[in-house]
């Protein structure tokens, strides 16, 4: 073989190791996802713990992870908990981050979005799909709650299991209300 036919399969040898070795260090990179739902598993990661603002709705959101796939974006909130559930609050806090992320990026962000629970000593995280509140029942929401904090309308009722209450943030006022949330 001639030198510049050995040079070329060296270069070709070289060009080779580096693509190798290039793909290797992205798969390691990567984390493991596979617990991703099956209609999002193959999607890019678009955004990851990103602070995103709506001026025009007030509203504020911080989102665990995005993903762009079939052309519009799907929101993953990742929880750890000592069990296996997707609360009412999961779905507003996504509900919440479709509205900013969408008005913010102007991408379409799907009505359905995942909570993934990985249990206390558990390995991978489990998927739960939850189905999102539209802009109206979410101004709703903030609606009220601004009403609340302002004294007006019906006051709440504390939540029916003691349980709930644990990490709640109006736990002092249910206490000094109700006498039973200590």
């Amino acid at each position: 073989m001639s030198d510049a036919g050995a040079g070329a399969l060296l270069l070709l040898a070289l060009l080779l190791f580096a693509a190798a070795y290039s793909w290797l260090r992205s798969q390691r990179d990567r984390p493991d996802e596979g617990w991703l739902p099956r209609e999002i598993a193959d999607g890019e990661l678009a955004f990851a713990e990103k602070r995103f603002e709506s001026k025009r709705l007030g509203l504020v959101a911080r989102l665990d992870r995005a993903y762009r796939q079939g052309g519009e974006l799907h929101l993953v909130e990742l929880k750890t908990r000592g069990y296996f559930a997707a609360h009412a609050s999961d779905a507003i806090e996504l509900s919440v981050q479709r509205l900013v992320l969408q008005e913010e990026t102007g991408e379409r962000v799907s009505s359905v979005a995942y909570v993934a629970v990985k249990q206390h000593g558990q390995g991978q995280p489990r998927a739960i799909r939850v189905d999102l509140f539209d802009e109206d029942e979410v101004m709703a929401m903030r609606r009220r709650l601004l009403e609340l904090r302002r004294g007006q309308g019906h006051a709440p009722t504390p939540a029916m299991r003691r349980k709930a209450c644990d990490k709640c943030g109006h736990r002092a006022v249910c206490q000094s209300t109700f006498g039973d949330r200590q």
